[in-house]
């Protein structure tokens, strides 16, 4: 039986709304934000490929770059690094967000959800304090001031979930040593500068680059669209997080610390992981790239900035024998990890927590974005035409 002409005009309609909705004119794929490309492949953000980004500007030139599409005058620079002291010295005497996280961590609540806890806990009060006190925003821009106290409310908030008595950082002319400072719990032989020049490099490297196919940016996106204030989207965002996203730095820290310091001991001890059943080599591989373009380019900033211990030497030994045996190349959660442990910071929390001290700011950006769009996604005549559309089981 032929098809009848008005089933056929109506198929004809949602099709071409559906190709019209996936071919909006984006820079990336559906965000004029950031994503990756696959052939070569890398990381992209406004433009500017994320490797050229680490080391080359501090991270807070490339937050602003993410934000505004353009890097910072110097002068706009250091007018937000002072802002950010500034919202961190009143984040600290205004919001209850570090008792919260305290709390919750008390009961056992895992650090970075306890840390989402404490986010929707007084970030704004912290921004109406500083412009109280004679402070005023870098710009007019209220998203981007709540970005900023986003971020530098996150490392004081992990440090109280890992209860750990507040403390403030003065002066922190870098988000990189406020987070360091917070974040380190044991003494080392880097040295300050060079602690912090591998904690502003970490930083650039997880603030984005993949569009919104993760997690911790997909969901602010999704929760955005239901009305929530940005702190709140951000908190989804860090909620999003799990031992399969974010989470192999922690994993990768527990193992590299158990490892011996000779190569034929470390080579040992990657040759069990791989022969014994349902154990994983964290920190190795990857979900789209064939090799994650970060840590290549990290070790050789790191190295070329005297950045020199135990745990990267032991990466270079883990890589090298986990090429040679299955071919796998680290992801940015190795290196993470080496690096977090030679710049003295011990607890494996952090392993998660750098990484996402550094994606609020994709999360942040992208949360803007989409609350520019319809509530879901498209309007209502057009979700309907849609939906008629879908194939039922897609889900």
């Amino acid at each position: 039986m032929a098809e009848p002409n008005t089933m056929r005009k109506d198929r004809d309609a949602n099709t071409a709304d559906i190709a019209g909705l996936l071919s909006q004119r984006t820079r990336y794929r559906g965000t004029d934000i950031d994503g990756p490309t696959l052939a070569p492949e890398g990381l992209w953000v406004r433009g500017k490929e994320l490797n050229t980004l680490i080391g080359s500007v501090p991270f807070e030139a490339a937050v602003w770059h993410l934000w505004f599409q353009r890097l910072p005058t110097p002068s706009e620079l250091l007018a937000m690094s002072v802002r950010m002291q500034e919202l961190a010295d009143c984040y600290l005497l205004s919001s209850r967000g570090p008792e919260v996280a305290a709390q919750m961590g008390r009961l056992g609540v895992d650090m970075v959800f306890a840390t989402a806890a404490g986010l929707m806990c007084g970030v704004e009060s912290s921004i109406e304090r500083a412009n109280a006190d004679g402070s005023r925003p870098v710009t007019a821009d209220h998203d981007f001031d709540l970005l900023l106290a986003c971020l530098v409310a996150s490392p004081y908030l992990m440090r109280a979930a890992l209860g750990l008595a507040a403390a403030n950082v003065e002066p922190a002319p870098s988000h990189a040593r406020r987070v360091w400072s917070l974040a380190r719990s044991t003494d080392n032989a880097v040295g300050l500068d060079r602690g912090v020049v591998a904690i502003d490099a970490l930083l650039t490297a997880w603030h984005a680059g993949f569009g919104y196919i993760t997690p911790t940016v997909l969901v602010p996106r999704c929760a955005i669209g239901t009305g929530v204030t940005l702190p709140q989207a951000v908190a989804a965002g860090l909620m999003a997080s799990g031992p399969k996203h974010v989470g192999a730095a922690l994993e990768a820290m527990n193992w590299l610390r158990g490892l011996p310091d000779d190569d034929a001991g470390i080579d040992a001890q990657v040759d069990a992981q791989f022969n014994s059943p349902g154990r994983l080599l964290f920190g190795f591989g990857h979900p789209l790239f064939v090799s994650d373009p970060r840590p290549p380019h990290l070790r050789t900033l790191l190295g070329a900035s005297g950045f020199e211990g135990r745990h990267l030497r032991q990466f270079d030994v883990v890589c090298r024998r986990a090429k040679a045996v299955k071919g796998l190349n680290p992801n940015i959660d190795f290196v993470t990890a080496a690096s977090l442990l030679d710049a003295g910071i011990s607890n494996p929390q952090w392993g998660v927590g750098i990484a996402l001290c550094a994606r609020i700011v994709a999360m942040a950006a992208h949360a803007v974005e989409r609350r520019a769009r319809p509530a879901f996604g498209v309007s209502s005549a057009v979700a309907r035409r849609l939906l008629a559309a879908v194939p039922v089981g897609w889900l």
